[in-house]
């Protein structure tokens, strides 16, 4: 059964007859008739009562004709669709970002002039860790990511579009005082309480961050662990302790946190916007945006 034999029943149930059918259709009478026997026969019961020169539906074909229909319009509907969707002019995306990292720059930037082009498209924003998104992309479950570079990233599986470079700042409370403006010297910072992540939520940003700090010297005395950077700076803005958080954070400045630079202390964090290797036509309109923005980020 083809579609093209649903087509002709229901011009026929529709139009009242073969011969008006093959009319509205623009086909020979005998080729609707054919197409209609086959159909018949493959269905192994009668969907017309010949009647002379007039045809009706039998009960069972008034019951197919609506189903056919039906039938045709779902096919419609998804031909339409997925046009639409080839054109950019429909869809849903699922984006993975990072909180702290979508409140300047490459990622607010990106999904404004998106939306702006592509305002039919969805966007499903699910916010995660780096590792995360990484997993969840390579698993399919994402169509595009906003992440710090991570050892999970797969170049095999991925295509990573380098964004930039962030760096690191310590973090403390406004009612710790230091005798000075300016960058921190390891005696500034030398045994202050400081609040940290499990090396679990991202091992490389992780082992690079302390591999630096011992490259300084100090010997972090951590008394509090916390899953992400918004969980440690409401931790520093109690007075737990201090934090070393990405740069990103100083464009959303929370209350009773300041933020130092430290001498000696560099932590390039590469920030990368990653996509499957053999992306979907939406992807590539998001890739494209994202590629077109890198060079605006300086005047968002």
């Amino acid at each position: 059964m083809e579609l093209r034999h649903l087509r002709y029943f229901v011009a026929v149930a529709d139009h009242g007859g073969i011969s008006h059918a093959a009319e509205r259709l623009n086909i020979a009478q005998p080729a609707v008739s054919r197409q209609i026997r086959d159909l018949e026969a493959e269905l192994g019961f009668d969907l017309l009562s010949r009647q002379g020169r007039r045809v009706v539906l039998t009960d069972a074909g008034r019951v197919f004709a609506e189903r056919a229909r039906a039938i045709l319009q779902d096919t419609e509907d998804a031909a339409e669709t997925a046009r639409r969707i080839s054109k950019g002019e429909a869809g849903t995306l699922k984006v993975g970002l990072l909180e702290t990292a979508s409140w300047s720059g490459h990622v607010p930037l990106t999904l404004n002039h998106f939306k702006r082009a592509h305002d039919a498209i969805r966007l499903d924003i699910r916010p995660m860790s780096s590792v995360d998104q990484i997993n969840a992309l390579i698993a399919g479950e994402i169509d595009a990511a906003f992440v710090y570079r991570q050892d999970n990233i797969s170049n095999e599986a991925l295509a990573v579009h380098p964004l930039r470079t962030d760096n690191v700042v310590l973090a403390a409370s406004t009612d710790l005082v230091f005798d000075h403006d300016g960058p921190l010297s390891f005696e500034d910072i030398d045994g202050l309480p400081i609040v940290a992540f499990p090396r679990s939520v991202a091992p490389a940003y992780h082992d690079q961050l302390f591999g630096a700090l011992k490259g300084i010297g100090l010997d972090p005395q951590i008394v509090q662990e916390a899953v992400d950077e918004t969980t440690m700076l409401s931790l520093v803005s109690a007075g737990v302790g201090c934090a070393f958080v990405n740069t990103t954070n100083m464009q959303r400045p929370p209350r009773r946190v300041q933020f130092r630079p430290v001498k000696g202390l560099s932590v390039p964090i590469e920030f990368l916007f990653l996509t499957q290797k053999s992306p979907g036509s939406l992807t590539l309109l998001l890739t494209d945006t994202v590629l077109k923005a890198d060079t605006q980020t300086a005047l968002f």
